[in-house]
């Protein structure tokens, strides 16, 4: 454990991160302070392009989701607005009021000058996503709804998910899916039939993310918006998960992924060498 977190976090950048955390209103987790802190590696890996050049890194996005994209802006532990997936009472939280946010956020142009992003889920040591508490919730009613991914997609709005207990409004995860894909059904077509709700268990936070996206696109807020994951190297379980969550939808391109090494290989491009050798010696990559 580091004594304060910025002792995590690359010398140069430490002053640059206590700015970031403030301007970007970012709720640091718990164990933040842990060596092994994915928050403080997804600082670590795209500070350096918070300030300075980003030609490389846009270079290497638009490889990974195959469209050209010009990132303007990068954004730590986004929040989106509450109406967006409506999990929030108002815009924002208050106090330690849950909401689904973002590991790191791209903004960036498209050819067109249209706008467009990239949410980027950040994993370092874990085995896998933070799983659905709807399904042992005291509140859930309709269990049998998690127990079957037939019932779920015959009625999503079934999900104790669409209205947790104490909550005072609908959730949009589902809605958001239907107005882009037809269906629910539609938008995760490989989902077995024979198990459980597909989101029952740790692939509801992909989930949310992708509802994220989608819903950016819907509002107009962007033309095009990609939920991506930037793992670790040497974490193959995280890896293995993203393939399952690959499988459930209707192209696997829809899942774009890169390995924390290539975003050294970018910075060092860009002349960050003393930082690229910090981040390989650090991180064991």
């Amino acid at each position: 454990m580091w004594p304060n977190w910025t002792d995590g976090i690359y010398s140069d950048y430490r002053q640059l991160a206590e700015k970031v955390a403030l301007a970007d209103s970012v709720k640091l987790h718990k164990y933040v302070n842990h060596i092994l802190s994915s928050q403080i590696f997804a600082f670590n890996l795209f500070l350096p392009f918070r300030k300075g050049r980003r030609t490389r890194l846009s270079e290497c996005v638009s490889e990974m989701i195959g469209v050209r994209l010009t990132i303007d802006k990068i954004r730590f532990e986004w929040v989106p607005p509450g109406e967006l997936l409506s999990e929030l009472d108002g815009e924002y939280p208050v106090g330690d009021e849950p909401a689904t946010g973002v590991d790191v956020v791209l903004w960036g142009r498209l050819d067109n000058r249209r706008r467009a992003v990239v949410l980027v889920e950040v994993k370092l040591s874990e085995g896998g996503f933070t799983r659905c508490n709807g399904r042992t919730s005291r509140g859930n009613r309709r269990k049998d709804v998690c127990d079957s991914a037939n019932l779920f997609l015959d009625n999503p709005n079934a999900c104790y998910l669409r209205r947790p207990w104490g909550k005072n409004r609908d959730r949009r995860y589902w809605d958001i899916f239907a107005k882009s894909y037809g269906s629910v059904r539609d938008a995760f077509p490989h989902a077995d039939l024979n198990g459980p709700c597909p989101f029952a268990g740790d692939m509801q936070q992909p989930m949310r993310n992708l509802a994220i996206a989608r819903g950016l696109e819907q509002e107009d807020t962007v033309e095009k918006a990609w939920f991506a994951l930037c793992v670790h190297d040497s974490n193959p379980d995280i890896a293995h998960r993203w393939e399952e969550w690959r499988r459930l939808l209707p192209d696997a391109g829809m899942a774009p992924s890169l390995r924390a090494s290539k975003i050294i290989g970018v910075g060092e491009a860009e002349g960050l060498a003393d930082w690229a050798i910090y981040m390989r010696d650090r991180y064991q990559l």
